[in-house]
């Protein structure tokens, strides 16, 4: 990860670390937006079919107007970046996902509509629990061309501030800082940061992919990771990852 956007990161997570309620939280998922030329966010539980949007935001900071609109209109249901995350569990780039298939003309209108109100480009990230997904956390702005790196901060952002809000709704035991990690699992974790895939990361160590596999399995385990976000997340905040 480029040096700044490490930086941003470690900045946030000490921020994740000293916040005492949503609003904290909410501040410091915006420092990182503006950071990076977004200035639009959003974090919301995900509602049923029959259900309408209103009741499930967690936080959000969209654009004067745009909210009242697309809760009075109910776009959540046909918005197609929301759908497609929803289905596939995998972060969306809005400008790559547009490319790439062809919307129907509501979900068109939908994606006009949130660039009109300034919101250019964004990306949409799935939230986890143990039961599976749990919502969506979005970002977005006028900046376009959001590059592999910081949509891969925005993971970590999203579940870091997902897991400090449960946590803070639902005080737990503290996780312990001492989880004992192997060496191989320690290797196989830092080629993961570094972005790389199983196969990758299996030709760079010698590995089998089915090895690497078990290694990212068990350290998603002891770390209570639901996902690879979820993972580099845990490793940064308990400094595994520097």
């Amino acid at each position: 990860m480029e040096r700044l956007l490490t930086d941003i990161l470690f900045e946030f997570l000490a921020a994740c670390d000293v916040a005492e309620n949503k609003a904290d939280m909410a501040g410091a998922v915006r420092n990182v937006s503006e950071q990076l030329g977004y200035d639009h966010f959003a974090m919301t539980f995900v509602p049923l079919a029959h259900e309408k949007l209103d009741t499930y935001f967690i936080w959000e900071h969209w654009p004067p107007g745009w909210r009242e609109r697309y809760l009075e209109l109910n776009y959540f249901h046909s918005d197609p970046v929301a759908t497609f995350v929803r289905q596939s569990d995998q972060p969306a780039v809005w400008s790559k996902l547009i490319d790439r298939q062809p919307l129907k003309s509501k979900a068109w209108r939908i994606m006009e509509e949130a660039g009109d109100f300034g919101m250019a480009d964004g990306v949409t990230v799935p939230l986890h629990s143990q039961a599976g997904l749990t919502g969506l956390f979005a970002v977005a702005g006028k900046r376009e061309q959001m590059t592999p790196n910081e949509v891969r901060l925005f993971q970590i952002v999203a579940s870091s501030a997902h897991n400090r809000l449960t946590e803070l709704g639902s005080p737990k035991l503290a996780r312990s800082s001492l989880t004992h990690i192997t060496r191989s699992e320690s290797e196989c974790l830092s080629w993961c940061v570094a972005g790389k895939t199983d196969k990758e990361i299996g030709v760079i160590t010698g590995r089998s992919q089915r090895t690497v596999q078990a290694h990212i399995s068990n350290l998603q385990r002891k770390l209570s990771a639901a996902n690879r976000a979820q993972l580099i997340a845990e490793a940064f905040r308990r400094g595994l990852q520097r």
